[in-house]
């Protein structure tokens, strides 16, 4: 297959009153009247039977994977996208490899958006290529890489997020800092809260990084 070159995506971006009682104008039953009136007995209901799990179709998740290795990187962004909506667990492999991206083959509109169905489907399997994936060269991959471990909700995250914000090699550009942030605010726990407060009180950090993780 040959690489997919930037001149075929286009320029297009990609990122969640009680009605008022009626009085009747019956007048009300006189207390004999009411007395007398009889009740018809309420007959029981059956207990609702319980929600049965969403069907799967194996066909379009077929046809998005086809998509997804395509020579159109629109194509394959939107189909990246489609596989996590459908949430069938056969997509995780071919997200992985998208965003691995061992070949060089996959733009990193399709690793971006790779990484934002894979947060979504939450497979433990994407863990690691996640972890690696927050080192893509493209900041928009990266930060999505960022996020969906933030949705996974592993714990091993907190580490790799914290890593991020710290950048002691200075490779992270701020948008994937301040997505690292924004992480560690929705994962909490101790090492997630001591990072925030060390960011919030650093006098030398980026103004915006510092007030995401709580400081003035």
């Amino acid at each position: 297959m040959a690489r997919k070159s930037s001149k075929e995506v286009s320029s297009k971006k990609h990122s969640p009153i009680p009605p008022t009682e009626t009085v009747s104008a019956t007048p009300r039953k006189k207390a004999a009247e009411a007395a007398a009136t009889v009740v018809p007995a309420v007959k029981s209901q059956p207990a609702p039977a319980p929600a049965s799990a969403p069907v799967i179709d194996r066909a379009a998740v077929a046809a998005q994977i086809a998509a997804l290795r395509g020579t159109d990187a629109d194509t394959a962004r939107d189909a990246a996208i489609a596989l996590g909506r459908l949430g069938d667990a056969s997509a995780v492999e071919p997200l992985i490899e998208a965003l691995r991206n061992a070949n060089g083959y996959f733009h990193s509109v399709v690793r971006a958006a790779a990484a934002a169905s894979l947060g979504q489907l939450r497979d433990a399997r994407a863990f690691e290529p996640l972890s690696a994936a927050t080192g893509d060269t493209m900041a928009e991959a990266s930060a999505e890489a960022v996020r969906a471990l933030t949705a996974m909700a592993d714990p091993r995250a907190t580490a790799v997020l914290i890593d991020i914000v710290r950048n002691p090699s200075g490779y992270f550009l701020s948008t994937v800092r301040l997505a690292a942030v924004e992480g560690l605010k929705k994962l909490g726990g101790p090492a997630a809260t001591a990072e925030l407060a060390r960011v919030a009180g650093d006098a030398a950090e980026d103004a915006v990084i510092r007030r995401a993780a709580g400081g003035r």
